[in-house]
């Protein structure tokens, strides 16, 4: 046997590797030929490094926000961002966290009685036990109250999170001052700070979980979340002693209580602006109540013809959100009002809240119900008041149906607005509100097969929906609005279902 072999291999991250392989042991066997050219020192280290503090086969195994953004064709990148690189946001602000870490422990300690002669174990141990029960006190209502929101609000959550967590720093650290000042201030500052740690734990865990799962899963191909999780957990214990020694080398020379609060909100905030730019630099692909909002109204503001793309969806998100639910118009940023997904029919209905029949009977293929609070039927005009719809789910309901029925109400609240802006009230009779849900239904119905299928084309997650927090307060398994007893055929309400 004669000649070379050789050979041309992809290794996990993508990468082509070619390899040569000649005669030896007397043109028996081939044995690999020394590398004429080996990688430098640096190269190999850095390769290492990646192997240690990377998921296995990235960049293939992650979503491409992961550590940099590079989609096959790139649009042009935010203002704000220069690139999106979480990751290394993510570490710089872990880094400040544990330098502010340190400080709020130091405080603690003089807090409970190091370096006071008059202080006792006891009460160290009394003040430690009394923090701990309001933070697990908080761990059980924050759960209660946040823990079906986490998900669909990853990156909300994700950033309150820090920013409860950087509360307690300052309370923790401000405590010897007002132990000085205002001695009986302490024992509510260190439950406070008990507190909004509990509240982080609770909020970032359950962020962190959802972000996890989208950062494990790629664009082509399936990720594995158990070793991005174990990668991740690598680089926080790196970050996290580096943290340590650099504190170690800063606490001796912070002496005096203005250095120490001037260091301490320098750290904080740092630590929320690194925060906000990171998870500003996260692109979602699934949809939540926000995204698909601004979805379905950059693509009606196209003429129905162009579906934004995830990155472009990005740039208009806002992550901090008092409403979520907002119906809200992109190029006016005005607010027509909000929606609720997963209500009971039940609870809709009501003397002021019948339902037409005609709307029904136009619906009756969809797994959804779309009305008015009762609230916002009070008024003679819909269009004035605050705008307040709710979607009510049918038995057998899927992620598709829950994208159109919030379209059906993001449509409600464009012709709302539009309604609004009219310079001359009055020359027409306003629209009724059954007149309102059944000309958005026919406009959405028309066009939602294309819009879905652009949304899946544009690299879209449309098989998963983050728009319901939870699960539906009821789900509707029979709707007969054929009959009432009073013999009206106009209206259904919840008088007339309970009398049957």
């Amino acid at each position: 046997m004669a000649g070379l072999l050789r050979i041309v291999e992809r290794d996990e991250g993508g990468r082509v590797h070619s390899s040569e392989h000649g005669n030896g042991n007397g043109g028996n066997v081939l044995q690999r030929r020394a590398p004429s050219n080996p990688l430098p020192a640096h190269v190999r280290l850095v390769d290492f490094a990646a192997k240690v503090f990377l998921p296995a086969g990235y960049p293939a195994s992650v979503s491409p926000d992961y550590l940099r953004y590079a989609p096959t064709s790139p649009p042009p990148l935010p203002k704000f961002m220069p690139a999106y690189r979480y990751q290394i946001f993510n570490a710089l602000q872990a880094f400040c966290s544990a330098l502010a870490g340190l400080l709020s422990s130091r405080a603690l300690l003089e807090v409970f009685g190091v370096g006071d002669a008059n202080a006792s174990a006891t009460h160290a141990l009394l003040l430690s036990v009394l923090q701990d029960f309001f933070g697990r006190v908080t761990t059980i209502c924050a759960a209660y109250a946040l823990g079906s929101a986490l998900a669909p609000e990853a990156k909300t959550f994700r950033l309150l999170a820090d920013v409860a967590n950087d509360g307690a720093i300052v309370l923790d650290t401000l405590t010897p001052l007002l132990l000085a000042q205002l001695p009986g201030a302490r024992v509510a500052a260190l439950c406070l700070s008990g507190a909004l740690r509990a509240l982080c734990a609770i909020a970032a865990g359950g962020s962190k979980a959802a972000l996890t799962m989208h950062f494990a899963t790629p664009v082509k191909g399936t990720g594995d979340i158990g070793d991005l999780n174990a990668k991740d957990g690598s680089k926080e214990t790196v970050l996290a002693l580096l943290g340590m020694l650099a504190g170690s080398l800063l606490l001796p020379h912070l002496t005096t209580t203005w250095s120490t609060h001037a260091a301490l909100f320098a750290l904080v905030g740092l630590h929320l602006a690194l925060n906000y730019v990171g998870i500003r630099g996260v692109i979602m692909r699934t949809l939540n109540r926000q995204r698909m909002t601004i979805a379905w109204d950059l693509y009606r503001e196209s003429g129905d013809t162009e579906v934004a793309p995830p990155l472009e969806v990005a740039r208009s998100e806002r992550i901090i959100t008092w409403s979520p639910g907002a119906l809200r118009e992109l190029r006016t940023d005005s607010v027509a009002g909000r929606c609720t997904v997963g209500s009971a029919l039940s609870a809709v209905l009501g003397p002021s809240g019948a339902i037409p029949v005609p709307l029904l009977e136009q619906m009756r293929g969809e797994r959804y119900v779309l009305w008015f609070d009762r609230a916002s039927l009070v008024a003679p005009d819909v269009c004035a008041g605050q705008l307040h719809l709710h979607i009510c789910l049918r038995e057998g309901y899927a992620s598709v149906d829950q994208f159109k029925a919030w379209a059906h109400a993001v449509e409600v609240g464009r012709m709302v607005l539009l309604q609004r802006r009219r310079t001359t009230p009055g020359l027409d009779p306003p629209p009724t509100p059954a007149e309102l849900v059944l000309a958005a239904y026919r406009r959405v119905d028309e066009r939602f097969a294309a819009f879905l299928r652009g949304m899946g084309d544009k690299g879209w997650n449309t098989a998963e929906a983050a728009l319901l927090a939870g699960v539906p307060r009821a789900l509707i398994v029979s709707l007969d609005a054929s009959v009432t007893d009073d013999g009206d055929q106009g209206v259904v309400s919840e008088e007339a279902r309970k009398d049957r």
